[in-house]
C-alpha cells in the first residue's frame, strides 16, 4: 500500500477516512479533507492533511506533508492517517485491486514469505470492516482479501464475507489462502453459504511432493490438508486458483507439478507460477529460496505446456519478459502491484516494457543480472 510521511498534529487515535478537497462536503464524518491551509471551513471533518510550509499552529487533528504527496491523493481513496503521520492509502479508487490485510496471523511459515506471521491484530479486522463500510467499489475493481491466513479468523472471517455480500453484492472478491481450512467439510460448507457472489479462492500449493510442500510452508501435514481443502471446495463447485511460487527448493519439479495438478485438480479455473518478492522471511532464508528466474525458464516453460496443453488456465506472474522464455510470453501478466511496481534503469527503451510487470520494489537490489532489454 501506498505511504507517505507527515508531520502529526493533535492525532490521538488513527484516522481512517475518505479522501476529499470539497470543504463543503457534506460527508465529513466520513471524510479527510485534503487542503493547502485550514480555515473555518475546515471544522467537521474526521481529520485533514495539509501542506506543511504554514507555521500556524491549529487545533484540528491533521497530517501536514508537502505540495507532492497533497498531488498524489485522489478524491475518493480511502486513507489511514496513524498519530505519527504516516499516512497510508488503504483503498485507492483507480487501482483495479485492493487489498484488505484482515491479520497477520497463520498457520504456515512459508520460507519465502514476504509477511513473516505476527500474533493477530484485532484492529486490522476492524480497520477492514471499516472501509468496506467507506468505500465505493466500482464494478472493474476487486477486493483481495489476504493475510497471514485470513480464514483463522473464524467468525471474524465470515462476518467480513457477509458484509461484502450485503453493502458491495456485485462486486469481485479474492481470497488469498494457503487452503487448510477448507479441510473442514463444515468451514466449507459455511463459508460457501456466506461467500459474495463473484468469489474466486487463491491457493496456495507449491509440490507435488508432500515433504517438499511441507518443507516449504514450515508445518507437516500441511500438505495433505491443502489437498483436501482444494477437493472440498470443488465438492460445491468453486471458482479456485492455485498459485505456486518459485523457489530454490522446487524449481526443478516445475513440470511435475503441472502434471500433478492437472491429474489431480482439473477442476480448477486458473494456475499461476510466480516470482519471489525477496523481503520478509524471503530474506532471512536468501540462500536457501533465491534462485534467478533465467536458471529456470526452460523448466517453466515445460510447466506452461504440460497445463496449456491439457486446456487449462495458466499464467506467469512477477516475472519479467526478459527472464522468461519467449514462447511463453503470451502467458504473462501484469501482475505487480502498483505501488510495489518498477523498472529498472536498463529497462529504458524496451521493445516490450508496456507488456512487462516489471519488479518489486520491495526486493530492492535483489535483482537478476539478465535483465536487459528486449
Amino acid at each position: 500500500m501506498k505511504q507517505f510521511k507527515g508531520i502529526a498534529e493533535n492525532i490521538e487515535t488513527p484516522i481512517l477516512g475518505l479522501v476529499t478537497r470539497n470543504p463543503l462536503s457534506l460527508s465529513r464524518g466520513n471524510s479527510v479533507l485534503v487542503t493547502e491551509e485550514t480555515s473555518l471551513l475546515s471544522r467537521g471533518f474526521v481529520g485533514l492533511i495539509t501542506k506543511g510550509c504554514g507555521k500556524k499552529k491549529s487545533s484540528f487533528p491533521q497530517a501536514k506533508v508537502s505540495g507532492e504527496v497533497l498531488d498524489k491523493l485522489e478524491d475518493g481513496d480511502c486513507v489511514l492517517i496513524g498519530k505519527d503521520g504516516i499516512i497510508t492509502v488503504v483503498w485507492e479508487k483507480r487501482a483495479p485491486m485492493n487489498p484488505l490485510l484482515l491479520t497477520e496471523m497463520c498457520d504456515c511459515r512459508c520460507l519465502m514469505c514476504p509477511q513473516p506471521p505476527k500474533a493477530h491484530d484485532r484492529t486490522l479486522t476492524e480497520t477492514s470492516k471499516h472501509i468496506l463500510n467507506l468505500v465505493k467499489i466500482h464494478i472493474n475493481q476487486t477486493i483481495c482479501l489476504t493475510g497471514g491466513e485470513p480464514t483463522l479468523l473464524k467468525e471474524d472471517f465470515f462476518d467480513i464475507l457477509g458484509l461484502i455480500k450485503k453493502k458491495h453484492p456485485k462486486s469481485t472478491v479474492m481470497l488469498l489462502t494457503n487452503g487448510k481450512s477448507f479441510a473442514n467439510f463444515e468451514f466449507t460448507k459455511r463459508f460457501v453459504s456466506l461467500r459474495p457472489k463473484d468469489f474466486l479462492t487463491c491457493v496456495s500449493m507449491h509440490s507435488d511432493v508432500d515433504e517438499v510442500h511441507d518443507r516449504i510452508v514450515g508445518v507437516k501435514n500441511s500438505f495433505y490438508k491443502t489437498a483436501m481443502g482444494l477437493q472440498n471446495l470443488a465438492r460445491f463447485r468453486e471458482k479456485i486458483e492455485i498459485r505456486i511460487v518459485v523457489s530454490r527448493i522446487n524449481a526443478h519439479r516445475l513440470e511435475s507439478i503441472a502434471t500433478f495438478i492437472q491429474r489431480n485438480f482439473p477442476f480448477i479455473i486458473h494456475c499461476t507460477f510466480m516470482g519471489m518478492e525477496i523481503t520478509g522471511l524471503a530474506c532471512d532464508n536468501y540462500e536457501t529460496v533465491w534462485i534467478d528466474p533465467h536458471e529456470y525458464r526452460d523448466e517453466l516453460s515445460r510447466a506452461i505446456r504440460v497445463l496449456s496443453r491439457a486446456d487449462m488456465n495458466v499464467s506467469i506472474y512477477n516475472l519479467p519478459l526478459c527472464l522468461v522464455e519467449p514462447k511463453s510470453w503470451s502467458f504473462a501478466r501484469k501482475s505487480i502491484s502498483g505501488w510495489k511496481n518498477d523498472y529498472l534503469p536498463v529497462c529504458e527503451g524496451c521493445a516490450v516494457k508496456e507488456d512487462c510487470c516489471g519488479i518489486f520494489t520491495t526486493s530492492g537490489l535483489h535483482q537478476s543480472p539478465y535483465i536487459s532489454p528486449q
